[in-house]
């Protein structure tokens, strides 16, 4: 009688860390993966940072000239050029910010195409980069402030902070 006690209880055990198992691996398929975004937004940050170049960027709606806004610097981890490129995209007069479509240029790796919103005058934008690994690394400071916008967010004055200051650890 014991025996059969014993071999019933293994089997009861056996079948819950079977279950157990199958449940977490249904849950792990179902889980979508984490959103990867190469954007941080640093509210009120302007005048915390030395600047290096100013630049000046028009929504696409606006009758005004068309501005370069490239910035390209040096890739803290291989021997290439990496550019970012940021373009005003919305602007929400309600709660007085805009929406931001970054490209990141990385040299030698890959082009991504992000975007960022709710975004106020003298907010910094992060971009986190890749490493040689592959695992994201975020400066110190942010790459650009958003030093002003106008009141309709047809144009943003954007502030590119010194490369040479950028010191990069991983995202946490």
């Amino acid at each position: 009688m014991k025996r059969w006690v014993l071999v019933t209880l293994g089997l009861i055990a056996l079948l819950l860390v079977i279950g157990v198992l199958a449940l977490r691996l249904f849950q792990a398929r179902l889980t979508p993966p984490p959103i990867l975004s190469h954007l941080a937004r640093a509210p009120n940050l302007a005048y915390k940072f030395d600047l290096c170049l100013e630049a000046y960027d028009y929504t696409a709606d606006s009758s005004g000239e068309i501005h370069k806004t490239d910035y390209i610097f040096h890739d803290p981890f291989r021997s290439a050029f990496d550019t970012i490129i940021p373009s005003l995209v919305a602007w929400n007069q309600s709660e007085r910010t805009a929406s931001f479509q970054v490209i990141i240029i990385v040299g030698q790796v890959q082009t991504f195409r992000e975007t960022i919103s709710h975004v106020a005058a003298l907010d910094g934008i992060s971009v986190m980069l890749p490493d040689a690994r592959n695992q994201l690394q975020r400066s110190n400071q942010p790459q650009f402030i958003v030093s002003a916008m106008t009141a309709g967010g047809i144009v943003a004055v954007l502030d590119y902070t010194c490369p040479q200051e950028w010191k990069w650890s991983a995202v946490t």
